[in-house]
């Protein structure tokens, strides 16, 4: 239907065109009959031309033009998505602009509180293996006061030995020696 009237328009506006270019032609002839006749049979030519180049061009011309068509469709239809998706993405991407801000501080907090955590871990170790060095240096100076205090009582034990073997070579007599031979016998004696 829609086909048939657009063919009818055309063919109108043809045939009024055609006509209003014989109309002065005629006019200037004097109204001679043959002269309209002529442009009668070439109005009539050019209609039949027309309705065989309609007739045999059209269903050329009317699958090019819906197969032009529904490619115009398809590429308005992909232009469509495509500007849905870049408006998608424009959104997502200023959502994101807008909330960097807040993602920013979130990241320096967690950051901060991260360095927080090593830094106490880090005083924690360090506060461990000093109080080990501490008990370390404790038991080794403990142990280095108590072999110290053993040689210094054998040393202190041996001068004093010295110093009484001394004192008693000096003051001690013959009759002295002899006593404590005797002594020392009897001593030995008893054991027996």
């Amino acid at each position: 239907m829609r086909g048939r009237r657009a063919f009818l328009i055309g063919f109108g506006l043809s045939f009024f065109f055609v006509a209003g270019m014989a109309v002065p032609v005629l006019a200037s002839e004097g109204g001679h009959g043959t002269y309209w006749k002529d442009y009668l049979f070439q109005i009539i030519n050019f209609v039949a031309l027309l309705a065989i180049l309609i007739k045999f061009i059209r269903p050329a011309l009317k699958g090019y033009l819906k197969k032009r068509h529904s490619r115009v469709k398809e590429e308005l239809q992909k232009a469509k998505e495509l500007s849905e998706a870049a408006e998608q993405a424009y959104r997502e991407a200023q959502k994101r602009l807008d909330n960097l801000d807040a993602e920013i501080k979130s990241i320096r907090e967690k950051m901060l509180q991260e360095v927080e955590l090593e830094k106490k871990k880090l005083m924690e170790e360090a506060e461990r293996k000093a109080e080990l060095m501490r008990t370390q240096a404790e038991r080794a100076l403990t142990e280095e006061i108590t072999q110290l205090k053993k040689r210094l009582r054998a040393e202190v034990s041996l001068e004093a030995l010295k110093m009484a073997e001394g004192i008693v070579k000096k003051t001690i007599t013959k009759d002295d020696q002899k006593r404590l031979i005797n002594l020392f016998v009897q001593q030995l004696g008893s054991k027996n």
